[in-house]
């Protein structure tokens, strides 16, 4: 039987060889990692000058990371953003590939490469994904960061909290709302439907813009009883 599946094995491999599932390159022979070099090398990582708190990138070429000004002001919520890369080149097309073209394959590969830049000596408890409002989702018919968060907790062996954080009001689209306006969009749009107990949690999106999405849910989270909050996402704008 073992036999059977060893050559099974091989013939598919020969017919259907292991390819890049975003640019579709055939894989070279023992090649592990999620992309292919041509697509992990167009993924711009946070340049080092950025803020501590909410990975904002500064504008200088060159310095070292610190607070933003606005975390200076105004704690977010949460403690710190982990992210993939810049929304920008090959990171930015797998993105809205994933998100808006069905591609919904690229969950698995986006999510491994999200969980590297996790340190190991994070500890949490569990992961919450930013929610979709029910038409939103209906409309879409899948969450891109439910999917994530579902494979960062494969990866992580963490419990995905898929039901605890809802969005109650299906807000406009915030790409074209500057950031005073995108905050003053989502006052009073996510709920909790039960309360925590101190819970580290690990909260999950796609792309960080202005920051007022995962405020919002951090700032809800805390309320709720979340010891912390830190988040996770594929990119920083």
């Amino acid at each position: 039987m073992q036999h059977l599946r060893q050559s099974l094995s091989w013939l598919l491999q020969q017919l259907l060889p292991p390819a890049c599932p975003l640019c579709r390159q055939t894989f070279p022979a023992g090649w592990t990692a999620p992309l292919c070099a041509d697509c992990l090398s167009g993924i711009s990582p946070l340049p080092a000058a950025h803020c501590t708190c909410c990975a904002l990138p500064f504008a200088a070429t060159s310095g070292s990371a610190h607070l933003c000004g606005r975390c200076l002001k105004q704690s977010p919520g949460f403690n710190k953003v982990f992210a993939l890369g810049l929304f920008a080149g090959t990171l930015r097309d797998a993105i809205h590939q994933f998100k808006f073209s069905q591609r919904v394959s690229l969950d698995r590969p986006l999510a491994h490469l999200l969980s590297e830049k996790i340190p190991s000596v994070q500890v949490f408890d569990l992961i919450v994904p930013v929610p979709l409002h029910r038409r939103k989702l209906q409309r879409r018919s899948y969450n891109q960061a439910l999917l994530l968060a579902r494979e960062l907790g494969r990866c992580r062996d963490l419990p995905v909290a898929v039901r605890l954080l809802i969005k109650v009001v299906d807000t406009p689209p915030q790409q074209d709302l500057s950031a005073a306006e995108r905050w003053q969009n989502l006052k009073q749009v996510f709920s909790v439907e039960q309360q925590l107990q101190g819970e580290r949690v690990l909260l999950v999106d796609d792309v960080l813009t202005t920051g007022a999405t995962v405020r919002a849910c951090s700032q809800i989270l805390l309320t709720a009883g979340a010891g912390e909050v830190q988040v996770a996402v594929l990119a920083r704008a």
